[in-house]
Protein backbone atom coordinates (compact mmCIF):
# COMPACT_ATOMS: atom_id res chain seq x y z
CA UNK A 1 0.00 0.00 0.00
CA UNK A 2 1.41 3.09 -0.92
CA UNK A 3 0.17 7.06 0.26
CA UNK A 4 -0.86 8.83 -2.98
CA UNK A 5 0.37 12.26 -1.22
CA UNK A 6 3.61 10.75 -1.98
CA UNK A 7 3.38 10.97 -6.13
CA UNK A 8 4.62 13.55 -8.65
CA UNK A 9 2.69 13.34 -11.55
CA UNK A 10 4.98 11.47 -13.74
CA UNK A 11 5.38 9.15 -10.95
CA UNK A 12 1.52 8.51 -10.63
CA UNK A 13 1.20 8.04 -14.05
CA UNK A 14 3.88 5.15 -14.07
CA UNK A 15 2.31 3.37 -11.13
CA UNK A 16 -1.29 3.60 -12.86
CA UNK A 17 0.16 2.46 -16.11
CA UNK A 18 1.63 -0.32 -14.31
CA UNK A 19 -2.15 -1.43 -12.82
CA UNK A 20 -3.62 -1.15 -16.73
CA UNK A 21 -5.53 2.15 -16.05
CA UNK A 22 -5.90 4.49 -18.28
CA UNK A 23 -3.33 7.53 -17.97
CA UNK A 24 -5.41 10.31 -18.43
CA UNK A 25 -7.17 8.96 -14.50
CA UNK A 26 -3.35 9.64 -12.99
CA UNK A 27 -4.07 13.37 -13.63
CA UNK A 28 -7.57 13.12 -11.92
CA UNK A 29 -6.55 11.51 -8.92
CA UNK A 30 -3.23 13.99 -8.77
CA UNK A 31 -5.77 17.28 -8.94
CA UNK A 32 -7.63 15.55 -6.25
CA UNK A 33 -5.06 15.08 -4.11
CA UNK A 34 -2.91 17.56 -4.63
CA UNK A 35 -5.05 20.78 -5.21
CA UNK A 36 -8.50 19.85 -3.54
CA UNK A 37 -6.63 17.84 -1.07
CA UNK A 38 -8.96 14.21 -0.80
CA UNK A 39 -8.53 12.96 2.45
CA UNK A 40 -9.34 9.52 1.29
CA UNK A 41 -9.36 7.50 -1.49
CA UNK A 42 -13.28 7.72 -1.68
CA UNK A 43 -12.82 11.41 -1.75
CA UNK A 44 -11.08 11.24 -5.23
CA UNK A 45 -14.10 13.27 -7.27
CA UNK A 46 -14.11 12.30 -11.39
CA UNK A 47 -13.86 8.61 -10.74
CA UNK A 48 -15.76 5.75 -11.27
CA UNK A 49 -16.52 3.73 -8.07
CA UNK A 50 -15.16 0.48 -9.39
CA UNK A 51 -12.03 2.53 -9.91
CA UNK A 52 -12.02 3.80 -6.34
CA UNK A 53 -12.30 0.14 -5.46
CA UNK A 54 -9.11 -0.75 -7.12
CA UNK A 55 -7.12 2.26 -6.13
CA UNK A 56 -7.81 1.40 -2.54
CA UNK A 57 -6.38 -1.97 -3.30
CA UNK A 58 -2.56 -0.35 -3.81
CA UNK A 59 -3.09 3.36 -2.84
CA UNK A 60 -4.17 4.95 0.59
CA UNK A 61 -4.49 8.96 1.42
CA UNK A 62 -3.20 9.80 5.17
CA UNK A 63 -3.34 13.28 6.09
CA UNK A 64 -1.02 13.86 9.59
CA UNK A 65 -2.67 13.74 13.00
CA UNK A 66 -3.15 17.07 14.25
CA UNK A 67 -2.08 16.72 18.37
CA UNK A 68 -2.26 20.48 19.45
CA UNK A 69 -2.21 24.00 17.92
CA UNK A 70 -0.86 26.73 20.02
CA UNK A 71 -1.46 30.48 18.79
CA UNK A 72 1.11 32.83 19.71
CA UNK A 73 0.34 36.81 21.14
CA UNK A 74 1.59 38.28 17.41
CA UNK A 75 -0.99 35.29 16.16
CA UNK A 76 1.87 32.82 15.29
CA UNK A 77 0.29 28.94 15.01
CA UNK A 78 1.82 26.49 16.03
CA UNK A 79 1.23 22.83 14.76
CA UNK A 80 2.35 19.52 16.77
CA UNK A 81 1.38 16.53 13.88
CA UNK A 82 2.40 13.14 14.37
CA UNK A 83 3.02 11.34 10.97
CA UNK A 84 1.15 8.24 10.16
CA UNK A 85 3.51 6.44 7.92
CA UNK A 86 3.10 2.58 8.69
CA UNK A 87 6.57 1.68 7.54
CA UNK A 88 8.52 4.28 8.87
CA UNK A 89 6.94 4.21 12.15
CA UNK A 90 5.33 7.67 13.59
CA UNK A 91 7.10 10.25 15.12
CA UNK A 92 5.94 14.25 15.68
CA UNK A 93 6.80 17.13 14.09
CA UNK A 94 5.87 20.90 14.48
CA UNK A 95 5.07 22.84 11.40
CA UNK A 96 4.17 27.00 11.83
CA UNK A 97 1.61 29.40 10.12
CA UNK A 98 3.34 33.28 10.36
CA UNK A 99 0.05 34.90 9.40
CA UNK A 100 0.46 38.66 7.94
CA UNK A 101 -1.82 40.64 6.33
CA UNK A 102 -1.85 39.65 2.83
CA UNK A 103 0.74 36.83 3.68
CA UNK A 104 0.71 33.23 5.17
CA UNK A 105 3.76 31.64 5.11
CA UNK A 106 4.14 27.87 6.23
CA UNK A 107 7.63 26.78 7.75
CA UNK A 108 8.11 23.35 6.76
CA UNK A 109 9.65 20.67 8.97
CA UNK A 110 11.90 18.26 6.24
CA UNK A 111 12.79 15.93 9.17
CA UNK A 112 11.95 14.42 12.58
CA UNK A 113 14.80 15.87 14.86
CA UNK A 114 17.92 16.84 13.03
CA UNK A 115 21.57 15.63 13.80
CA UNK A 116 23.45 18.54 12.31
CA UNK A 117 23.98 20.18 16.38
CA UNK A 118 23.66 23.79 15.83
CA UNK A 119 24.61 24.98 19.11
CA UNK A 120 21.68 27.30 19.15
CA UNK A 121 19.22 24.80 17.84
CA UNK A 122 16.32 23.32 19.48
CA UNK A 123 15.83 20.99 17.11
CA UNK A 124 19.38 20.11 17.14
CA UNK A 125 19.32 19.18 20.57
CA UNK A 126 16.90 16.51 19.77
CA UNK A 127 19.49 14.55 17.41
CA UNK A 128 17.50 12.71 14.26
CA UNK A 129 14.55 10.56 14.64
CA UNK A 130 14.25 9.83 10.73
CA UNK A 131 14.02 12.10 7.66
CA UNK A 132 10.18 12.69 6.29
CA UNK A 133 8.65 11.59 3.19
CA UNK A 134 7.95 13.80 0.40
CA UNK A 135 4.05 12.94 1.74
CA UNK A 136 4.45 13.66 5.16
CA UNK A 137 6.10 17.08 4.17
CA UNK A 138 3.66 18.38 1.36
CA UNK A 139 0.89 16.71 3.94
CA UNK A 140 1.98 19.76 6.57
CA UNK A 141 1.00 22.49 4.38
CA UNK A 142 -2.16 20.84 2.87
CA UNK A 143 -3.24 20.18 6.71
CA UNK A 144 -2.48 23.81 7.80
CA UNK A 145 -4.43 24.63 4.89
CA UNK A 146 -7.51 22.50 5.96
CA UNK A 147 -7.16 23.38 9.67
CA UNK A 148 -7.02 27.36 9.45
CA UNK A 149 -8.52 27.77 5.96
CA UNK A 150 -5.69 29.85 5.22
CA UNK A 151 -4.10 29.33 2.13
CA UNK A 152 -0.60 30.09 2.33
CA UNK A 153 1.48 32.45 0.12
CA UNK A 154 5.10 31.30 1.11
CA UNK A 155 6.63 28.23 2.01
CA UNK A 156 10.05 28.13 3.91
CA UNK A 157 11.56 25.00 4.23
CA UNK A 158 13.13 26.17 7.79
CA UNK A 159 11.48 23.90 10.07
CA UNK A 160 12.54 20.76 11.89
CA UNK A 161 15.46 19.45 10.10
CA UNK A 162 18.34 20.27 7.61
CA UNK A 163 16.80 19.95 4.18
CA UNK A 164 20.27 19.25 2.55
CA UNK A 165 20.26 15.97 4.44
CA UNK A 166 16.70 14.55 3.18
CA UNK A 167 17.30 15.96 -0.37
CA UNK A 168 15.43 13.38 -2.44
CA UNK A 169 12.65 13.69 -0.63
CA UNK A 170 12.58 17.23 -0.04
CA UNK A 171 12.82 17.97 -4.39
CA UNK A 172 10.34 15.01 -4.63
CA UNK A 173 8.03 17.52 -2.53
CA UNK A 174 9.29 20.69 -4.64
CA UNK A 175 8.04 19.49 -7.49
CA UNK A 176 4.62 18.32 -5.89
CA UNK A 177 3.73 21.65 -4.36
CA UNK A 178 4.79 23.25 -7.61
CA UNK A 179 3.05 21.56 -10.63
CA UNK A 180 0.42 23.59 -11.91
CA UNK A 181 -2.05 20.79 -12.29
CA UNK A 182 -1.87 20.14 -7.81
CA UNK A 183 -0.90 23.09 -5.47
CA UNK A 184 0.95 24.95 -7.90
CA UNK A 185 2.35 27.42 -5.77
CA UNK A 186 5.28 29.20 -8.11
CA UNK A 187 8.38 28.75 -7.04
CA UNK A 188 9.23 32.01 -6.33
CA UNK A 189 7.62 31.57 -3.12
CA UNK A 190 9.42 28.93 -2.04
CA UNK A 191 13.05 29.15 -0.04
CA UNK A 192 14.97 26.47 0.74
CA UNK A 193 17.13 26.90 3.72
CA UNK A 194 20.53 24.88 4.62
CA UNK A 195 23.37 25.28 6.73
CA UNK A 196 25.66 24.85 3.80
CA UNK A 197 26.63 21.29 2.38
CA UNK A 198 29.90 21.14 -0.49
CA UNK A 199 28.78 19.51 -3.48
CA UNK A 200 25.47 19.34 -2.46
CA UNK A 201 24.48 23.26 -3.10
CA UNK A 202 25.84 22.91 -6.88
CA UNK A 203 23.54 19.90 -7.18
CA UNK A 204 20.34 21.80 -6.10
CA UNK A 205 21.29 24.34 -8.48
CA UNK A 206 21.61 21.98 -10.96
CA UNK A 207 17.89 20.16 -10.12
CA UNK A 208 16.12 23.27 -10.45
CA UNK A 209 17.49 24.94 -13.08
CA UNK A 210 17.01 21.89 -15.49
CA UNK A 211 13.01 21.75 -14.14
CA UNK A 212 10.96 24.78 -15.25
CA UNK A 213 8.19 24.67 -12.00
CA UNK A 214 10.87 24.58 -9.69
CA UNK A 215 13.65 27.18 -11.30
CA UNK A 216 12.72 29.94 -8.92
CA UNK A 217 13.38 28.19 -5.45
CA UNK A 218 15.02 30.61 -3.48
CA UNK A 219 18.20 29.28 -1.47
CA UNK A 220 19.17 30.33 1.99
CA UNK A 221 22.29 29.62 3.89
CA UNK A 222 22.34 29.84 7.77
CA UNK A 223 25.65 31.86 7.79
CA UNK A 224 25.31 33.76 11.23
CA UNK A 225 28.85 34.26 11.43
CA UNK A 226 31.66 34.80 9.07
CA UNK A 227 34.25 33.95 11.01
CA UNK A 228 35.27 30.02 10.82
CA UNK A 229 36.69 29.42 14.37
CA UNK A 230 33.37 30.80 15.56
CA UNK A 231 31.15 29.03 12.89
CA UNK A 232 32.77 25.77 13.94
CA UNK A 233 31.64 26.11 17.94
CA UNK A 234 28.02 26.96 16.60
CA UNK A 235 27.79 24.36 13.92
CA UNK A 236 29.70 21.64 14.27
CA UNK A 237 29.16 20.00 10.95
CA UNK A 238 30.98 23.36 9.86
CA UNK A 239 34.09 21.62 10.25
CA UNK A 240 34.46 19.41 7.29
CA UNK A 241 32.37 21.96 4.98
CA UNK A 242 34.20 25.61 4.90
CA UNK A 243 32.95 28.80 3.85
CA UNK A 244 35.53 29.23 1.25
CA UNK A 245 33.76 26.14 -0.59
CA UNK A 246 30.28 26.93 0.15
CA UNK A 247 30.98 30.56 -0.99
CA UNK A 248 32.01 28.97 -4.17
CA UNK A 249 28.90 27.16 -4.46
CA UNK A 250 26.71 29.98 -3.84
CA UNK A 251 28.71 32.01 -6.84
CA UNK A 252 27.86 28.49 -8.66
CA UNK A 253 24.44 28.57 -7.90
CA UNK A 254 23.54 32.01 -8.92
CA UNK A 255 25.26 31.94 -11.90
CA UNK A 256 23.33 28.67 -12.79
CA UNK A 257 19.89 29.90 -11.71
CA UNK A 258 19.93 34.01 -11.60
CA UNK A 259 18.31 33.35 -8.51
CA UNK A 260 19.77 36.19 -5.38
CA UNK A 261 20.68 34.56 -2.66
CA UNK A 262 20.01 35.03 1.56
CA UNK A 263 22.13 35.11 4.22
CA UNK A 264 20.42 34.09 7.56
CA UNK A 265 22.50 35.67 10.21
CA UNK A 266 21.48 34.97 13.83
CA UNK A 267 22.40 37.98 16.45
CA UNK A 268 24.83 37.19 18.67
CA UNK A 269 25.48 40.42 20.73
CA UNK A 270 29.16 40.38 21.39
CA UNK A 271 30.26 37.54 19.50
CA UNK A 272 29.35 38.19 15.55
CA UNK A 273 28.54 41.70 15.76
CA UNK A 274 32.36 43.38 15.37
CA UNK A 275 33.58 45.51 12.72
CA UNK A 276 35.56 42.84 10.73
CA UNK A 277 32.25 40.62 10.76
CA UNK A 278 30.90 43.71 8.71
CA UNK A 279 33.85 44.39 6.77
CA UNK A 280 33.38 40.65 5.92
CA UNK A 281 29.48 40.57 5.09
CA UNK A 282 30.16 43.77 3.35
CA UNK A 283 32.54 41.97 0.99
CA UNK A 284 30.45 38.79 0.93
CA UNK A 285 27.46 40.82 -0.25
CA UNK A 286 29.33 42.22 -2.86
CA UNK A 287 29.97 38.74 -4.56
CA UNK A 288 26.97 37.91 -5.71
CA UNK A 289 23.58 39.71 -5.71
CA UNK A 290 22.09 38.94 -1.86
CA UNK A 291 20.29 40.10 0.72
CA UNK A 292 21.42 39.48 4.76
CA UNK A 293 18.09 38.75 6.97
CA UNK A 294 19.22 39.71 10.64
CA UNK A 295 17.45 37.34 13.27
CA UNK A 296 17.01 37.79 16.91
CA UNK A 297 18.76 35.07 18.60
CA UNK A 298 15.78 33.14 20.37
CA UNK A 299 16.33 31.63 23.76
CA UNK A 300 15.87 28.02 23.84
CA UNK A 301 15.10 25.60 26.93
CA UNK A 302 18.28 23.50 26.52
CA UNK A 303 21.82 23.54 28.51
CA UNK A 304 24.16 25.28 25.57
CA UNK A 305 27.84 25.54 25.64
CA UNK A 306 29.58 29.05 26.40
CA UNK A 307 29.76 31.43 24.53
CA UNK A 308 26.14 31.05 24.24
CA UNK A 309 25.01 29.71 27.30
CA UNK A 310 25.50 32.82 29.03
CA UNK A 311 23.62 34.67 26.72
CA UNK A 312 21.13 32.71 26.28
CA UNK A 313 20.15 33.22 30.54
CA UNK A 314 20.46 36.92 29.59
CA UNK A 315 17.75 36.77 26.57
CA UNK A 316 15.31 34.53 29.15
CA UNK A 317 15.59 36.99 31.92
CA UNK A 318 15.07 40.17 29.26
CA UNK A 319 12.41 38.58 28.49
CA UNK A 320 10.95 37.47 31.64
CA UNK A 321 11.21 41.58 32.71
CA UNK A 322 9.43 43.05 29.64
CA UNK A 323 5.83 42.72 28.91
CA UNK A 324 5.96 42.93 25.17
CA UNK A 325 8.57 41.02 22.69
CA UNK A 326 11.60 42.68 24.25
CA UNK A 327 14.46 40.81 21.54
CA UNK A 328 14.30 43.41 19.25
CA UNK A 329 14.58 46.33 21.68
CA UNK A 330 18.47 46.13 21.47
CA UNK A 331 20.54 49.37 20.38
CA UNK A 332 23.55 46.90 19.54
CA UNK A 333 21.17 45.07 17.30
CA UNK A 334 20.21 48.49 15.30
CA UNK A 335 23.80 49.34 15.43
CA UNK A 336 24.78 46.66 13.98
CA UNK A 337 22.18 47.05 10.70
CA UNK A 338 22.81 50.63 10.27
CA UNK A 339 26.90 49.84 10.36
CA UNK A 340 25.83 46.90 7.26
CA UNK A 341 24.02 49.89 5.45
CA UNK A 342 26.21 52.14 5.54
CA UNK A 343 28.18 49.81 3.89
CA UNK A 344 25.43 49.37 1.20
CA UNK A 345 24.79 45.71 2.75
CA UNK A 346 21.10 44.95 1.52
CA UNK A 347 19.54 44.06 5.13
CA UNK A 348 16.62 42.40 6.64
CA UNK A 349 15.68 42.59 10.10
CA UNK A 350 13.49 39.42 10.95
CA UNK A 351 11.06 39.58 13.17
CA UNK A 352 10.53 36.93 16.20
CA UNK A 353 7.18 35.63 15.40
CA UNK A 354 6.26 33.01 17.52
CA UNK A 355 9.02 33.41 20.18
CA UNK A 356 6.46 33.29 23.58
CA UNK A 357 5.33 29.56 22.25
CA UNK A 358 8.38 28.62 21.11
CA UNK A 359 7.57 28.63 17.48
CA UNK A 360 10.76 31.50 16.27
CA UNK A 361 14.25 30.43 14.20
CA UNK A 362 15.60 27.49 16.41
CA UNK A 363 12.71 26.92 18.58
CA UNK A 364 10.99 24.37 16.95
CA UNK A 365 11.14 20.71 19.31
CA UNK A 366 9.04 18.27 20.06
CA UNK A 367 8.01 18.86 23.77
CA UNK A 368 4.49 17.07 24.46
Amino acid sequence: MKNLREFTLTRLQEEIKNLGIPKYRAEQIFISVHRKHAKDINSITGIPKELAAELSAHFYIEPLTLITKTTSKDNTQKFLFETTDAKKGKVKIESVLIREEERGTVCVSTQAGCNVGCEFCATGKMGLLRNLTPGEIVSQVYDINTITGIMPTNLVFMGMGEPFLNYESVIESLKILTDKKGFALPSKRITVSTIGFVNRIKKFADDISENETLSNVKLALSLHTTDNGLREKLIPVSKSHKLPKIYEELVYFYRKTGNKVTYEYIYFEGLNDTDNDVNRLARLSRMIPSNINIIPFHPVDFDLAEPLKTLNKKIHDKIKDSKENSLLNSENLYDFIDRLRNERVTVNLRSSSGVDINAACGQLAVRN
